[in-house]
């Protein structure tokens, strides 16, 4: 197994890879959303939703790891920056403006997301599970997670990618 400083920072990816898209198309960042790229009331009722799962759950795991004996503070950790990133890309939802903003409040719920998945596996092997069986769902269960997020930086690195050759291209006209 890897270290388990590692398990710590796993929830913070989101923030690098979107923070590379950032970087890339820097110039594209600081440019003003459309009305339809805004779309806050359907972000807003997504991340209310989500966060209110996190927080249950959350709860209950606070609840279980005093009154049994299993160790669930990977659990614990990861509920709980799963709902604080919720509640700060729902409050980033409130008046986010431009590309940055926005691309900061999508790390945040994709972090939060990882998260909740993250709090299951972590369950997963604080039980007595059979290693193949933890090892199958980690890899089914990061995988999906994984693959969403790939496609979803894809489309924009496509979408900035362009815009920037349609920018350059009315500059030069």
């Amino acid at each position: 197994m890897f270290p388990k400083f590692i398990l710590y920072f796993l929830p913070f990816l989101p923030f690098l890879t979107r923070g590379i898209l950032c970087y890339r198309f820097r110039t594209k960042m600081t440019i003003s959303l459309r009305n339809q790229e805004l779309d806050k009331e359907s972000h807003r009722t997504y991340i209310l939703a989500m966060a209110g799962f996190s927080f249950s759950g959350l709860l209950a795991m606070v609840v279980l790891d005093v009154s049994l004996p299993q160790d669930f503070h990977f659990a614990v950790y990861y509920l709980l920056i799963s709902f604080l990133s919720y509640i700060v890309s729902l409050n980033l939802q409130g008046y986010k403006a431009l590309r940055w903003q926005d691309q900061l409040a999508t790390a945040f719920m994709d972090s939060a997301s990882l998260c909740l998945i993250l709090s299951v596996l972590s369950i997963l092997y604080s039980q007595n599970f059979v290693k193949s069986f933890a090892y199958t769902l980690t890899i089914i269960a990061i995988s999906i997670w994984l693959i969403d997020h790939v496609i979803r930086l894809r489309i924009w690195w496509k979408f900035l990618k362009f815009n920037k050759k349609e920018l350059n291209k009315n500059e030069k006209q």
